[in-house]
Order: C-alpha cells, then structure tokens, then sequence
C-alpha cells in the first residue's frame, strides 16, 4: 500500500514540472496533434471540474491561425479555425517566456478540491516537439498565474464567443 502512494505520488509531482514531449505524443487529449512538425505556437488547454467548466484548447501560431477545439460545456463543439495578427502570437509567447511557467520551479500550495486543470504549451525552438506544464488552477501557487495566462489566451484571440454558451 504504502508503495503505491509512492508510485502515486510521483506521477503527480512529475506532471506539475513541464515536460518536453515529441510530436506524436504532442496533443494533450490523445490522437493527432493539432500541430505539425515545424510550426511554432503556443497553446493553452482547459480542463473539466466539478462544476461547468469548459473543456477546451487553444493554439496559436506565429503566422496567426488559431485553432479552437470545444470539446465540453463550450458555446462551440468542434473544431474552430480563424486567422489574427501574428503579433499576438508574440504577445503570448512573450507572456509565457516572462511568467517563466515552463521554465522555472512552483511552489505549489494547499488546494481546493474540483478546480479544473489549465495546460500551458509551447514548441520547441526547432517545432519538432513541445513543451508542456499542467496547472491546478485550485491551487496556491498556480491559481492567479493559470488565471492570468488563460485570460490573456482568450481575449487576445478573441473566441469568448466560441467558449462561453450563450444564457
């Protein structure tokens, strides 16, 4: 018993450092990327919790395509694409070299049960692989970081209308 807490342990701690994954294991939902070997972007994906969060990801590309994917509780099922200006891009990119999220080591404080997960990625310079870190957005720590990062993502690309379901 006591190995498998051990065990478990180590898979959660490992996936709250950023990880460097190859480009067949490059989409965080299984199956093919959304990306193609060579491109840059960055991305965020936004997971499920206990309440009605949508389920989503977001990709930007430094020649300004975006591609959405609502996948749960968004306004837009599916795939979406449209093109913005490549500076944003830059802006984001930028956004996640300053924070450092990828880069650098988190304290992780106490968490609040069923807060969704926010992935932020990016490729690699050569955009032969990507790297990615998952945040507890329920967690000290990650929670205005994940928050900030997420914001950013979608107003910037300007797709509140693909994620958030009319009332």
């Amino acid at each position: 018993m006591l190995l498998a807490a051990v065990v478990l342990s180590g898979t959660v701690a490992a996936k709250e450092v950023a990880r460097e994954l190859p480009y067949a294991a490059g989409n965080p939902n299984g199956g093919l990327p959304l990306w193609n070997p060579g491109d840059r972007f960055v991305a965020v994906s936004g997971g499920s919790c206990a309440g009605s969060c949508p389920v989503y990801d977001l990709y930007v590309f430094s020649d300004g395509r975006v591609i959405f994917v609502g996948r749960e509780l968004t306004a837009r099922k599916g795939v979406a694409n449209k093109t913005i200006d490549p500076s944003i891009y830059t802006s984001l990119l930028t956004l996640i070299v300053r924070t450092d999220v990828l880069d650098k080591k988190i304290k992780r404080g106490s968490c609040l049960p069923g807060r969704p997960m926010l992935s932020v990625m990016r490729s690699t310079a050569d955009g032969q692989r990507m790297r990615i870190r998952d945040m507890n957005s329920g967690c000290a720590g990650y929670a205005d970081l994940a928050k900030d990062i997420e914001t950013r993502f979608i107003e910037d690309t300007e797709i509140t209308n693909w994620l958030v379901p009319r009332r």
